[in-house]
């Protein structure tokens, strides 16, 4: 199972440019991604690894980067092609993390997706692709005080 997870506004923002993270705090919603991805693959991109890598301490990761960086604590692809291709390997579950680029790219490969809305007005730069939603069946909902959580499943 290929699965997109991620946390937005509204307007779909899901962070700076900058790379310091989520414009939010949102500790009960964190908490349900760290749940989720736990000892599963993940697979990122590189400025969504640095910021976050040291709360995933117990999945195997998978960095997308055009750089020649290594990692200590995970294996660095070209592309999201090869890193899927060897997170298949893993025989877990295969979590695509962020950010925006891996987003628009890993959707092509995903046949689920855990979507956190976040409630309130907050500004970013980086932002969760659209996405053909006539292609997606919401499967599941639950509306918490501060973001709502949705699943879907590709049609």
């Amino acid at each position: 199972m290929i699965i997109i997870i991620s946390a937005m506004t509204r307007d779909r923002v899901i962070g700076n440019a900058a790379g310091d993270g989520m414009p939010w705090h949102v500790p009960e919603e964190y908490q349900k991604f760290l749940d989720f991805v736990g000892d599963q693959t993940v697979i990122m991109g590189r400025k969504s690894f640095e910021i976050f890598q040291g709360d995933m301490s117990s999945s195997t990761k998978f960095v997308v980067s055009r750089s020649d960086r290594q990692y200590p604590n995970a294996i660095v692809c070209r592309s999201i092609e090869d890193a899927i291709e060897k997170a298949k390997a893993t025989g877990n579950d295969i979590y695509i993390a962020g950010g925006g680029m891996i987003y628009e790219l890993g959707i092509l490969f995903a046949n689920k997706m855990y979507l956190s809305t976040i409630k309130g007005d907050f500004t970013g730069n980086t932002y969760f692709p659209s996405f053909d939603e006539t292609k997606w069946i919401l499967t599941d909902h639950e509306d918490h005080e501060r973001f709502e959580f949705n699943v879907y499943e590709r049609a």
